[in-house]
């Protein structure tokens, strides 16, 4: 990398030397100089530097070597497809990461394929990219301001070549990289071409002038031209030992790479004979289990038996054991069938076992069904409670003038039973407040006080009312009949009576009657309302 800065700047400056060499040419001369050719001169100065440019882009000095050796063979290489943003190089560089220096391929086959040769070729490192367009991502990093890197929530890079990726936890720079060099190099070659192209139009259209032959100038373009010498010698002096340190290091690392192949072939053979020693070791481990277990059996089989081992010798006991498994081969088996009786039981079992689960699950569901259920109807109980005891008490109110009444949940004395609602009410002037002490007429309002209440609570458009008044005196009716004069405005309430001023209040009056003839007939009459005045 520093061998690669080292030359482009000596390009640079030996560049710039010779143009102000040329410029000062001119300006010692005392003939006219012609802008037009001062402006193709430049123009292909331009176009000398671009190409310069271009010839160490084509060397990709400082790249990996894999990178760069596939790259001359023909392959894509990724950093070749980007064109980067002015200014923005190092950002490029840290939104590709690893993959700046990769290879492009379409397959993965084509991609191992690359690898192993490079792994062969003893390379190194190398990255392969399958298949994705590297423009799409580097397009999909943000370039975001540095104060703002580590509060983006997706990876982001600055152009100072800084990146954070917030999911992998991972912060990176980018420095002075061939990466990086590559693509601001790119970026100079452009602008050159572009400078180029500008002189090269002007020059075509720019008058001749007299060239600048100040005395000042010449002084400080021979000046420039010294520094740049002594600039250029400084180049060289520093340019020699870095040339032999990489060819040094380029000798060493290829001597390191044939003795690496050389290992990489005595590793593989090692392998090879260890895995071939390994199969041995465990078909001789198989084959010793096996003859434990069969001793292990045997010593068992001789426990449970309670006898002493057989005498004789071993061609002896053999024989011994041979007569008695023909003898046993003749006896038959007892029950043929077991087998596959135990494989139908077995079955019998598991399917058993499955609706066992599924009655559990079941269990488990309606349970919980049960416990929603519950918990719903107590809410709900609970929130219609609330509302018709307040509207209890304000019908009560205006039923009972001076009187009060409320509704609470009464639990059951034993704890068996269902809880329910106790009703109590206390009209003027009494201590009574259970219904059981009331007379007949209270314990009818108390029961009309309780429907409105629940009309109140679950209020609904109609009302259908059958003899409620019946057992209610005329002072008792009156307040019976303003109470469904103060709650008609929410809804209509169809009335069967034969009380006369529940009559007198209605809106519309159907009934029954015998005409002259005797026969039964309907009848409706819908009645004037008079404003109500105050007495």
């Amino acid at each position: 990398g520093a061998l690669y800065r080292l030359r482009s700047a000596l390009e640079r400056v030996r560049m710039r030397k010779e143009a102000a060499s040329d410029l000062l040419e001119r300006l010692r001369q005392p003939a006219l100089s012609p802008r037009r050719d001062d402006l193709r001169e430049r123009a292909e100065l331009a176009e000398a530097r671009a190409a310069a440019l271009e010839q160490a882009l084509a060397e990709r000095e400082g790249l990996p070597p894999a990178a760069r050796a596939l790259a001359e063979e023909g392959e894509s290489l990724v950093l070749g497809l980007i064109e980067a943003e002015p200014g923005k190089e190092r950002a490029t560089v840290a939104a590709l990461r690893h993959r700046a220096a990769a290879i492009l391929v379409d397959s993965p086959e084509r991609g191992l394929a690359l690898l192993r040769r490079a792994r062969e070729r003893g390379l190194g490192s190398a990255v392969v990219l399958i298949g994705r367009d590297p423009k799409e991502i580097v397009a999909s990093v943000p370039v975001v301001p540095l104060d703002q890197l580590l509060a983006s929530s997706v990876p982001a890079v600055t152009e100072e070549g800084f990146g954070y990726d917030p999911d992998q936890g991972e912060l990176w720079l980018v420095g002075e990289t061939a990466e990086a060099l590559q693509l601001e190099m790119r970026a100079q070659a452009r602008r050159l071409h572009a400078q180029a192209d500008e002189l090269a139009s002007r020059a075509e259209g720019s008058p001749s002038e007299p060239a600048l032959t100040d005395s000042r100038i010449r002084s400080l373009l021979a000046a420039l031209v010294g520094e740049l010498e002594r600039a250029e010698r400084a180049a060289e002096r520093a340019r020699a030992p870095l040339v032999a340190q990489v060819e040094g290091e380029s000798t060493r690392a290829s001597e390191l790479a044939s003795h690496l192949r050389a290992l990489a072939a005595e590793e593989a053979e090692t392998r090879r004979l260890a895995s071939q020693a390994g199969e041995q070791l465990a078909a001789v481990e198989v084959e010793l289990a096996r003859l434990e277990a069969e001793a292990a059996e045997a010593r068992r089989r001789l426990a449970e038996a309670g006898a002493d081992p057989a005498p004789g010798t071993r061609e002896e006991v053999e024989q011994k054991l041979a007569r008695l498994l023909r003898r046993r081969q003749a006896l038959g088996e007892v029950n043929p069938l077991a087998k596959e009786e135990y494989a139908r039981e077995k079955a019998r079992l598991e399917e058993l076992r499955s609706q066992r689960a599924d009655l559990e699950q079941s269990l488990q569901e309606l349970e919980r069904l049960r416990r929603d259920l519950t918990e719903t109807v107590e809410h709900r109980f609970a929130a219609t409670f609330a509302r018709a005891q307040e509207s209890f008490a304000q019908v009560a109110g205006t039923l009972f003038p001076g009187g009060e009444g409320r509704l609470r949940p009464s639990q059951p004395s034993d704890g068996d039973g269902e809880p329910g609602v106790e009703v109590e009410l206390r009209p003027a002037g009494k201590r009574v407040t259970r219904l059981s002490l009331l007379s007949g007429g209270e314990k009818a309002l108390g029961a009309i006080s309780f429907l409105f209440a629940l009309f109140l609570a679950r209020p609904c458009p109609f009302y259908l009312l059958d003899e409620v008044e019946a057992a209610l005196d005329d002072t008792n009716i009156g307040r019976f009949v303003d109470l469904l004069r103060q709650f008609s405005r929410r809804a209509q309430f169809i009335v069967v009576t034969h009380q006369k001023r529940t009559m007198e209040a209605a809106d519309v009056l159907y009934g029954v009657t015998m005409g002259a003839d005797g026969v039964s007939q309907v009848v409706s009459r819908r009645l004037p309302q008079e404003a109500s005045t105050a007495a």
